[in-house]
């Protein structure tokens, strides 16, 4: 099983929320972490476990597209040897890979992209799907994200962020029906151990998660 861990970014700041609500983040406690200091607070991730790969959502990006952020580029450049996917809000095919590290990897959001035919007529691969579900349904600005043939999936159970509420499994195999060569991701509700149980049980190779890391509740192997 692969952990990866998931740092929110927001006015350069790691933050936190609950019930995923985009308009209750806050700075991450010190009960969690020392610092919330991005930079820093990956170093202090890297000293939890051996990750080589860490996703980072761009909240204000998401919130309103910009093509740069400067603490992004800093964090591909500092940590080179770790493999970053990077949800930062694109909406059109144009905004893709503006990122030119070679240790960054693109995530599309139903939630916020919709220029799927462009993607699909040029037959494009060079990215990570993000389904981003809220009370059980994809968040989407159009239903043609079910044409693409995505190699990856994550099952973003975003009314899970910050809940313990476990692995949504109807969510996972929604994907499923409509990705069946897709390799799913599950983000989300992870409590510890017995969900990192299920999601082996569920045939689910890879986690993206932060509190249960965090807490040291679940087994970094």
């Amino acid at each position: 099983m692969k952990l990866i861990p998931a740092i929110d970014l927001k006015d350069n700041k790691v933050v936190t929320t609950t019930k995923g609500s985009r308009r209750k983040y806050q700075e991450i406690s010190l009960k969690l972490s020392p610092t919330s200091n991005p930079l820093k607070f990956i170093e202090y991730i890297l000293t939890l476990g051996n990750f080589n790969t860490i996703y980072l959502a761009d909240l204000d990006s998401i919130k309103e597209f910009k093509k740069h952020n400067n603490l992004i580029k800093t964090i591909l450049q500092e940590y080179e040897n770790i493999r970053f996917i990077v949800d930062n809000g694109v909406r059109k095919f144009s905004h893709l890979n503006l990122y030119k590290n070679s240790n960054f990897k693109q995530i599309i959001a139903t939630e916020c992209f919709e220029d799927y035919e462009t993607i699909i007529k040029k037959n494009y691969t060079d990215y990570i799907l993000s389904a981003d579900f809220m009370n059980n349904e994809i968040l989407q600005i159009n239903t043609k994200y079910k044409y693409l043939k995505p190699k990856k999936v994550i099952s973003m159970n975003i009314d899970c962020i910050g809940e313990k509420k476990g692995i949504n499994i109807k969510n996972l195999n929604s994907l499923r029906e409509i990705y069946p060569l897709s390799k799913i991701v599950v983000s989300g509700g992870i409590r510890g151990n017995e969900d990192f149980h299920e999601a082996i049980k569920n045939g689910v190779t890879e986690i993206i998660l932060l509190t249960a890391i965090l807490e040291k509740n679940i087994d970094l192997i």
